[in-house]
């Protein structure tokens, strides 16, 4: 083959490398290739949460001479985050595991909610309601740049419902 021709992704047919429409089968080629992009799950982020996620965390610290900063240590570690595209895992425990797990596309509302302690830090709480009626909220804290994650869950979030073709119905 040569460097001007390519095969259409849909019906196999020989076009030229720069098209954008296939001439045979009309699928516009931006849109699937797009398309394809959005089914492939992608990391956003995975990690623990913050072991000092709030200003007021430092008085125990203080007050114990630095044995709560253990326990919270133990805490942080004690949580994962693994969110991605099209889900949500969060595993809890450090010697017993628990995993639980959201598809994005049942994310029915999102709350960023920022105590003051928090904002000092740095830091905020994003609570996700879900129509999972197993895990219908979920609380996310201890990320750094948080607001920004959340608005790429909710485009993802949009994204997979679109992909999925589920629409919500809003109740009184």
């Amino acid at each position: 083959m040569s460097n001007d021709i390519k095969d259409c992704p849909v019906c196999g047919e020989t076009i030229k490398q720069s098209a954008i429409k296939c001439r045979f089968c009309n699928t516009d080629l931006l849109a699937f290739k797009a398309g394809q992009e959005a089914e492939i799950e992608k990391p956003l982020y995975s990690g623990h949460p913050a072991i000092i996620h709030s200003v007021w965390q430092w008085i125990p610290i203080v007050l114990t001479l630095g044995i709560a900063y253990l326990f919270y240590w133990f805490t942080s570690i004690g949580i994962t985050y693994q969110i991605t595209t099209q889900r949500i895992k969060i595993e809890r425990g450090v010697l017993s595991k628990a995993k639980d797990s959201v598809e994005l596309f049942t994310i029915e509302h999102f709350d960023l909610h920022k105590p003051l302690g928090m904002r000092l830090a740095g830091y905020c709480v994003l609570r996700l309601r879900s129509s999972d009626t197993d895990f219908q909220t979920v609380s996310i804290y201890g990320i750094q740049n948080l607001e920004s994650l959340a608005d790429t869950l909710r485009e993802c979030s949009l994204r997979e419902r679109t992909r999925r073709r589920i629409t919500s119905i809003i109740q009184p």
